[in-house]
């Protein structure tokens, strides 16, 4: 040891490498349990030319497999346990028709599916975990779970616009007149002091989004007529969002999306997309509802088209 009592072995200058457990083991993990209940009915009309079908279901997981907060100064990854338990619950429905006219033959079928998810139990002291996660620098945390709530959800600050000139960010003051952001500047992004108590901090971060949709469905196409046939499958979600890390303006050595030409640049330019800067005191690019977007979609997810040879053709 020469000098620096926090490290060990550095004789020649370089530091020397080793292995250690990348977190506290648990021998007591065990396989998680589930319930499940399931109501439904199928049925057929019209010679069953049409078929309905509906389900619900409800399902309960307990001792989830979980990470426990442990302290940073452990110096080791947190310990996983059976600690958390989750409630899922949603419907199912399915209809379909299918008919022949002369030698065309077609199907067409759609179904969709309503889930609702709910966290019971973190399994933790205080019933909410905010997750670490790997995004852009200045970004934090996005990503929380917290009792009773759909698990999980994204987690930022509230933003109310952008300060168009200076008069805006002088006047953007607490019960003391001081300053919310004292180093905006026109064109930044003005945050929400949404707990009310005169500072922008951590304390005013909330749920900004969630991943998972309400919803999710599909259609199918099918047809065939003297040996060509044709099959369509279209897919979607609906309430769902994305945390969308191409909305950052401010990452160097980058490709931008054509959005960018309509960042803020001048008074009334923009309301929603910050000036651009390599320079960001504000914090702009921070974990906020900027950067949450409608994940809902719709795409033809794919398509088939063939032919049958004749059976005189093939032998």
């Amino acid at each position: 040891n020469q000098g620096d009592p926090a490290k060990v072995g550095e004789i020649t200058g370089q530091m020397q490498y080793g292995s250690a457990p990348g977190y506290i083991p648990n021998p007591n993990v065990k396989w998680e349990e589930s319930s499940q209940t399931n109501l439904g009915i199928d049925t057929r009309f019209l010679q069953s030319r049409m078929t309905f079908s509906f389900d619900y279901f409800k399902k309960k997981t307990i001792d989830m497999l979980m990470k426990q907060p442990i302290p940073s100064y452990v110096g080791i990854g947190a310990p996983i346990a059976n600690v958390g338990d989750m409630e899922n619950w949603g419907l199912e429905f399915e209809l379909g028709w299918k008919q022949s006219v002369g030698e065309f033959n077609y199907a067409v079928s759609a179904n969709a599916s309503y889930l609702k998810n709910k966290l019971i139990n973190l399994g933790n002291e205080t019933g909410e975990q905010i997750y670490e996660n790997a995004g852009a620098s200045g970004v934090g945390s996005y990503v929380k779970g917290m009792n009773g709530d759909v698990f999980p959800y994204f987690y930022g600050y509230k933003t109310d616009g952008l300060f168009q000139n200076q008069t805006e960010v002088d006047a953007y003051v607490n019960a003391d007149g001081e300053k919310y952001q004292s180093a905006a500047l026109p064109g930044d992004v003005r945050f929400v002091d949404l707990n009310g108590d005169g500072v922008i901090s951590d304390a005013d971060k909330t749920k900004i989004g969630k991943g998972m949709p309400d919803w999710t469905y599909g259609l199918t196409l099918s047809a065939d007529w003297k040996g060509v046939d044709l099959n369509l499958f279209f897919q979607g979600t609906i309430g769902n969002d994305v945390f969308d890390f191409s909305q950052r303006g401010d990452i160097p050595a980058m490709n931008r999306p054509a959005w960018i030409l309509d960042r803020w640049h001048g008074e009334g330019t923009s309301s929603h997309i910050p000036r651009m800067t390599s320079a960001n005191p504000n914090g702009n690019w921070r974990s906020s509802d900027l950067y949450i977007k409608d994940g809902s979609y719709m795409r033809l997810k794919s398509a088939q088209l063939g032919y049958t040879l004749p059976v005189d053709l093939t032998g």
